[in-house]
């Protein structure tokens, strides 16, 4: 592929990522992976080291927006970003040891997967708020901050692994563990997001793992994809974005499962 239309792939990968993540909250790894596996036939691990490093962009963008207004608050929920920091070390070092096959098969099965849960439950962040709420609520000090490092521990080490930033979960965590309100837990979570993305980036750098260039255009396209995809968020239904959405990730996830045997 020629290099200007490979910047133009680069970039409308990074717009359709960042349209994802405004649009239904799902990780831009999800479309970028597939999309440099698939179309540019990038390594698995090289693949998931560029949405480590896109995600790292995009949410610090997105993070300092919610900044400037006062809603990001760090003091309590640096103890999930200390748990996500390590377990993101620990996923990009396991990773090593996978072989690209079975790295590859596993994100499609996870792939479709996911994409079968959006088309068959959608995104209710309601229902699953209510589900979190009843089970790790603790008013105990000491067993909030112990679960905080549990959960952003696994969170972490999901990035490292499959390059998902997790920020849905974190917000979870923040609004009914330790209480947040709900502008300061989105605003908050996205930027543990960009720490714990940025963990599991170093894990990846030092081993070769991210190409800084591809990332960089795919990181603009993804900020502008963001914010447009916010403007025009409640143009379609979420159902039935999210049916279109899950189909395509079950799609992409079983195309690139097939092309490992081809």
């Amino acid at each position: 592929m020629d290099w200007p239309f490979l910047v133009l792939y680069l970039g409308g990968l990074g717009l359709a990522s960042g349209l994802v993540m405004s649009l239904i909250g799902a990780s831009a790894v999800m479309v970028i992976v597939p999309g440099l596996t698939i179309v540019l036939n990038y390594a698995m691990h090289k693949a998931i080291g560029v949405s480590l490093l896109v995600d790292v962009i995009a949410s610090i963008a997105v993070g300092y927006a919610y900044w400037k207004h006062g809603n990001v608050d760090l003091r309590q929920g640096l103890w999930i970003a200390l748990g996500s920091i390590v377990g993101a070390q620990f996923g990009a070092g396991i990773t090593v040891v996978i072989p690209g096959l079975f790295l590859a098969i596993s994100y499609g099965a996870w792939m479709v997967g996911a994409g079968a849960t959006i088309w068959s439950k959608g995104l209710d962040r309601t229902k699953i708020a209510d589900r979190f709420y009843k089970y790790v609520r603790f008013e105990s000090k000491t067993r909030q901050i112990a679960l905080c490092l549990f959960l952003g521990l696994l969170i972490g080490l999901n990035s490292g692994i499959f390059g998902a930033g997790g920020g849905v979960l974190i917000m979870l965590v923040l609004m009914f563990v330790l209480d947040y309100p709900i502008h300061s837990a989105i605003g908050t979570s996205t930027i543990i997001m960009a720490i714990t993305a940025a963990s599991a980036t170093t894990g990846y750098l030092v081993r070769g793992n991210v190409d800084v260039t591809a990332s960089l255009i795919v990181a603009a396209g993804t900020v502008i994809g963001g914010l447009s995809g916010a403007r025009f968020a409640n143009i379609v239904s979420e159902r039935t974005l999210s049916k279109i959405v899950g189909a395509i990730f079950m799609i992409l996830g079983v195309v690139m499962t097939v092309l490992r045997f081809i």
